[in-house]
Parts: structure tokens; C-alpha cells; sequence
């Protein structure tokens, strides 16, 4: 069944949207997103999905509503879920119930799900509660500006004034001046707390607090900029937040689902904020060539002394074809197991195996000249990994005369996840293969030809950081050790976090 949903993606911070939305975001073939809406979120869509960059900027407006609205009709008839991504909730000053009318004269099934509102949100997350016992009994949200064209207040600040509780006003940065003058005009008093967050909830909050006599000029000073909440009431000087670090640098991860995952938490637990620039998804490869060669390997596992894997998605792929193929345990075989590093350890050990070697450096060239002096030439070697493999392995294996069989049973290819608009507010790109690198800049070169490249850059190892040479670059940073950890405390370093 077709249906369009209207979902509210909460105030900034990812994290903030609700369960059914996010849900349906990973569902949907479709999503339609403002400014507003967090372009992380934009991760969590399928790979396939189609996505429609509506955003609105104050004075630059890429999209008027009626040709969204236009947009919401003509993708609910083509397609079976079709998400409108809105910043905060779509019925507060979202717009949301203009293009439920649309859907609704257009014939289409469509659902609301709530989001998480800014004018609520965004002072909370600032420390500073909207209703407070015995200091503020209600709170109202009023919008900073209408839609007629020109940024028109409400006539009632007269009431406004009177009013005890907070006032919250949305999307007013452009008439605080405006807004303050009133309210002190119909006897607001001058000294009564006030706050302007922008953009609140993400790594780029700021808060200035002052009076509302002296909160325009104190934005003013700041240079704050769109999108802002501001807050005049007693509880606007209360503060319940405690800062922690942040770096404020955005990093952008180049790495398959499960790798990304692991930088993302790393990253973020040393106070920096990151998000996929290009997601590597694994294909198994499907020649038939490659295929018979693995089936035969499978047939002659008697023969190998030692199994070589040089990543964790080697791993994964091996023990799952060997499944396939009938065979339950490798332990009754004979073999040794040989990884690059510890995160092919560690998905060798999902399967029940220790490995019998691990280099003292995650390299590729250090991994083959280690195990060549560990094992001997007269045992025979499989290496079981990407079509695009190191080939440091390979020649030094030849050089030192080992019988090996290479065979090929993935590859890894990207697809880029953020647009223009995303890539640009990256501070650092992070790369942990030469085939993300490959693909990175050859999606940029195709999909976002005009795209300046910015921002540093940091490789997991010196074969990733040749492969960025090659495309006309430099690796800012270069980990010192080879793996997620020595990746992410090479960047710490690079950017002075404590």
C-alpha cells in the first residue's frame, strides 16, 4: 500500500528522533528533507532509497512549499513509502498541516508521526527548563516571523507582556531587535532573563544570555546565525547543563557498516562527532572463476598449513561459505591461522579460533615479512580476501618462495551518503582501506563534480595514505598503530583533545 508519512526528525541531534520515525526512515524508498532536519539521519536510509534536498534558508529559499507539496503528490503515486523528513514536529511551524491538506486533496494515504519540538527541546538541552515551580507555571511558543513574505510579527506582544510565563519564540533571529523593543514597549521589564540558542542540540550550540534590554546586542556581538531559539522569562536564567569537551570537528568515516560503527563510537567517546561521507558495502564475488576456486580450496582443506586473513570481512565471508559448503569446525583440519590485526582476531575468535600469528604492526607489508619468518616456505598457504587486495602480500610470499593460493571472495564498493550541502561542514575524512579511498573520490567525481575538497585527512595505515597521494592529496594523519583505536587516538592527538 502506498503512504506518505510526515515525520518529525526532533531538533538537531540525531539521536533525538523517535523509534517509528527512525524506523521508517530505514524502511523507505523515498525521503524528503528541509535544512532542518539532521543530514546524519540520512544514514540510516537504505542504500537504494531516492533522496530530495528541499531546504530553506532565511532570505534563500531552494524550494518554495507549493512546488514541495507538488513534490510530496508526485512521489506518493510513484512509490510505496515516501518519508517528509521535518525539522522538529511537522504541526509546529513545520508546515505540516499545508502538505497534509495537499495529500489529502491529492487522495493519498499519508501518516503523522510526531517529533521531538525544538522550542522545548533545544532550551532543555541548554539547561534551561521552559516551566519551573514557583518561577514559571506555563510557557508559549510563538513564531518569530510568518509566511507572508514579509517577516511579520504578531500584533498581540501587548498580551505577550502581561504574560508570566516563558516566551519561546522559533525562527526569529532576523527580528530579536524587533521582538525585544515590543515586549519593553507594552512593560515587559527590561531586566527579565533572556537566551538565544542556536542551533541547539548539536556540536555547533552556542548560548548567549543577557536581559531583554541587552539580548539583541549581545547576538549581535556572537554573530549568531538561523537556525535559533530564543527564550525571554525567568527560567531563561537558570542554567542545568554541565559542559563537557567537544571537539567540534566533524569527522566523515569512509569504512564498511561494521567498521563505521566502531569508529563512530570510538570518535564520539573522545568528544567528536561523526557521520558516514561514503558507505563501503561488501559484496561477495560471484565469478564463477573465483567461486570453484574457493569450493576447490574447501575440497583440499587437508593440504593447507596455514590460512592467511587479512580483515575482518575475510574472516566473516570464509567461515560463512565454508558453512555453506558442509563444513561445520576448521579445527579438525590441522591448520594455523595467521591475521593482520586485531580486528580479524577478533572475528577469527567469533568462530571459536585463536590466532596462531598477528604481525607486531597492522600493515600489509609488515604482516607478510612477520609471517614469513614464522612460517616455513615448505608449507602451503591459502589467502582467502578482497579482489583488491595488497599486493605487498603476494610479492613478498613470492619472494621467499611459499606456496600460496589466493583467492578472491569479496569486494568492497561505495556509495556516497552525504550531498553537497553534508560534505562541506566535514572538518576531517576518515579512510580505512585503499578501495574507500578509491571509491570515495571516484563517487565525488560523479556525483558532486563541483565539490571542493576540504578538511584533513586521516589514513589507517601507509597503503591508505599512498592511495590518497594517488588522487592528488595528502594524509594529514596517519595512524601510528593500525587498527580503529590507533586510528582514532592518532586523530585525538592531531586535533589536541585531552
Amino acid at each position: 500500500m502506498q503512504k506518505v508519512y510526515l515525520v518529525g526528525a526532533g531538533p538537531g541531534d540525531k539521536e533525538l528522533i523517535t523509534v517509528k520515525g527512525l524506523r521508517l526512515l530505514q524502511e523507505c524508498d523515498v525521503v524528503i528533507y528541509d535544512r532542518l532536519a539532521s543530514f546524519e539521519l540520512l544514514e540510516e536510509v537504505r542504500t537504494d532509497c531516492i533522496k530530495v534536498f528541499v531546504g530553506k534558508e532565511p532570505g534563500c529559499h531552494s524550494m518554495d512549499q507549493k512546488e514541495i507539496n507538488r513534490l510530496l503528490v508526485e512521489y506518493g503515486k510513484k512509490y510505496d513509502n515516501v518519508v517528509r523528513l521535518k525539522g522538529g514536529d511537522p504541526f509546529v511551524f513545520g508546515r505540516g498541516g499545508e502538505e497534509a491538506e495537499a495529500l489529502q486533496q491529492a487522495g493519498l494515504s499519508f501518516e503523522l508521526v510526531p517529533g521531538v519540538t525544538s522550542a522545548v527541546a533545544v532550551p532543555e538541552c541548554a539547561g534551561i527548563p521552559v516551566t519551573h515551580r514557583g518561577m514559571s507555571q506555563s510557557f508559549h511558543v510563538i513564531t518569530g516571523h510568518t509566511g507572508d513574505g514579509r517577516n511579520a510579527l504578531t500584533e498581540n506582544y501587548d498580551m505577550l507582556a502581561r504574560l508570566d510565563g516563558t516566551l519561546v519564540f522559533l525562527m526569529g533571529l532576523g527580528n530579536l531587535k524587533e521582538i525585544t523593543e515590543r515586549l519593553m514597549f507594552y512593560g515587559k521589564d527590561k531586566n527579565t532573563p533572556a537566551a538565544v540558542i542556536e542551533k541547539g542540540t548539536t556540536r555547533e550550540e552556542r548560548v548567549v544570555r543577557g536581559t531583554l534590554e541587552t539580548i539583541y546586542h549581545k547576538a549581535g556581538i556572537a554573530g549568531l546565525s538561523s537556525p535559533v531559539v530564543i527564550l525571554i522569562g525567568e527560567t531563561a536564567g537558570l542554567s542545568y547543563k554541565k559542559e563537557k569537551k567537544h571537539s567540534g570537528k566533524l569527522i566523515g568515516i569512509t569504512a564498511t557498516p561494521h567498521t563505521a560503527h566502531k569508529l563512530r563510537e570510538a570518535l564520539e567517546r573522545e568528544g567528536f562527532q561523526a557521520v558516514e561521507a561514503c558507505n563501503m558495502e561488501v559484496e561477495e564475488i560471484r565469478e564463477a572463476e573465483q567461486q570453484d576456486k574457493l569450493k576447490e580450496a574447501f575440497f583440499r582443506l587437508e593440504e593447507y598449513q596455514w590460512i592467511l586473513f587479512t580483515s575482518p570481512n575475510g574472516v566473516r565471508i570464509f567461515f560463512e561459505r565454508a558453512k555453506a559448503e558442509g563444513i561445520q569446525s576448521l579445527g579438525g583440519f590441522g591448520m594455523k591461522f595467521a591475521v593482520i590485526g586485531s580486528g580479524s582476531r577478533a572475528a577469527l575468535r567469533e568462530y571459536g579460533i585463536e590466532a596462531d600469528f598477528m604481525p607486531t604492526t597492522y600493515t600489509s607489508k609488515n604482516f607478510a615479512l612477520e609471517f614469513v619468518k614464522q612460517a616455513c616456505p615448505k608449507e602451503k598457504v591459502l589467502l582467502p580476501r578482497a579482489k583488491q587486495g595488497s599486493r605487498e602480500i603476494t610479492r613478498i610470499l613470492n619472494e621467499h618462495g611459499f606456496d600460496y593460493e589466493e583467492v578472491s571472495i569479496y569486494d568492497v564498493k561505495g556509495s556516497l551518503c552525504a550531498d553537497k550541502e553534508a560534505l562541506e561542514k566535514i572538518d576531517c575524512y576518515v579512510f580505512v582501506s585503499a578501495s574507500g579511498v578509491k571509491s570515495f573520490f571516484s563517487q565525488i567525481q560523479e556525483k558532486v563534480p563541483d565539490y571542493r575538497f576540504h578538511g584533513k585527512i586521516a589514513c589507517i595505515g601507509q597503503i591508505t595514505g599512498e592511495e590518497v597521494e594517488r588522487q592528488g592529496f595528502s594524509a594529514h594523519i596517519l595512524a601510528q598503530v593500525s587498527d580503529v583505536e590507533g586510528l582514532v587516538e592518532s586523530i585525538r592527538k592531531d586535533y589536541a583533545m585531552p
